[in-house]
């Protein structure tokens, strides 16, 4: 019994080291990131293109403002930038509530908290690329 018990927490041992390891190397994801099917539409600003607020209702362009969050990674050990928002994703649902993402080179707000970014532009990259690419 000795044996089973001390496998046991040797596993949970190993499990919550390698579980601290990645979310230390890769960054924590964000939580409570909308579901697609509840998001009504998706509205984007850009501090470099204030003429060029965009809103998107179809599927596809909210698939892909859900999706950029993926690349949303925050750092707990990082101090915070005091720059200024660069761009701002607002997801309106379905029932009238809001989710608001926003983000500059250093640190991302979400829902008004603000937290320091693993990948340090990557977001806003993204963001520019594939919502203002044309222009």
């Amino acid at each position: 019994m000795k044996k089973i018990k001390r496998l046991i927490m040797t596993i949970f041992a190993v499990s919550f080291i390698v579980i601290g390891l990645n979310l230390f190397t890769e960054g924590i994801p964000l939580l409570g990131i909308p579901e697609i099917g509840k998001i009504n539409r998706v509205v984007i600003e850009h501090k470099d293109y204030p003429d060029e607020c965009k809103t998107y209702s179809d599927e596809e362009n909210i698939e892909l403002a859900v999706a950029l969050l993926g690349y949303l990674r925050y750092s707990p050990l990082k101090g915070l930038s005091d720059d200024n928002q660069l761009i701002k994703i607002t997801y309106i649902m379905d029932d009238g509530t809001e989710q608001v993402v926003a983000a500059n080179n250093y640190t991302v707000w979400w829902n008004g908290k603000p937290s320091a970014l693993h990948d340090e532009n990557t977001f806003v990259k993204m963001c520019t690329a594939v919502f203002y690419g044309e222009n």
